[in-house]
């Protein structure tokens, strides 16, 4: 029970950490989307029974309903790779979260994500010794351009300590693009600074993903 209160804290913690950037988001698209309402009605007015002025308006200019903006995925992982302390494993599956706002960093565009992530595992090569790590994660996702895979990164809360993650990631929809949900595998490693009270040091996985979600 102590540990379900930490991680509907830690969960509660998160969440409001990032919801003012998403109003903030929010009432800003608010404001775009009006004016590319009476952009398009401008537009459309002195094109009006000229077909062939029409068509050079972009359809990118044309204006749209958008949604919220916001993600989820839920997904599963299997350790490649382990540290000290770790025996087998680990493996497990996350939901993931994905913010309507991104942060402009030099060329990429950095998307947000919140993640709790459930992983079991066993300790020194003793398949008895069971361990199960929560971690409670903020992450950022850019596509690289030019390549067909995105960049990641995040850090937050696992077992006792601190945890630290990055990898990438390829989007199969940019492969099969008429996918109806959006789906992405990749790689990534952890660094987990104290992975439960008895653990002496770091310690750390690298694992393989796969994730499907939708937008909304």
């Amino acid at each position: 029970m102590k540990r379900f209160r930490y991680l509907v804290f830690s969960l509660l913690f998160v969440i409001l950490a990032v919801m003012p950037p998403v109003f903030a988001q929010e009432e800003a698209a608010v404001v775009e989307e009006e004016a590319v309402v009476e952009e398009a009605a401008v537009e459309e007015e002195a094109v009006w029974g000229d077909e062939a002025a029409a068509e050079e308006v972009a359809p990118a200019e044309t204006a749209k309903a958008p949604g919220s903006g916001m993600t989820v995925s839920v997904g599963a992982g299997m350790g490649l790779a382990r540290g000290e302390y770790i025996g087998t494993g680990p493996s497990g599956f996350g939901v993931v979260v994905g913010l309507p706002f991104s942060l402009p960093i030099g060329p990429l565009d950095v998307s947000v994500s919140a993640a709790i992530i459930m992983n079991s595992m066993t300790k020194n090569n003793n398949a008895e010794d069971a361990l199960d790590v929560t971690e409670i994660m903020v992450f950022g996702m850019a596509a690289v351009p030019g390549m067909p895979f995105a960049l990641m990164g995040g850090a937050g809360m696992a077992g006792s300590g601190l945890a630290i993650s990055g990898g990438l990631g390829v989007p199969v929809n940019a492969f099969v693009p008429d996918l109806p949900v959006q789906i992405t595998v990749g790689v990534n490693a952890n660094i987990l600074t104290k992975i439960e009270d008895d653990a002496e040091g770091n310690t750390g996985y690298v694992s393989g993903f796969l994730m499907v979600g939708t937008s909304f």
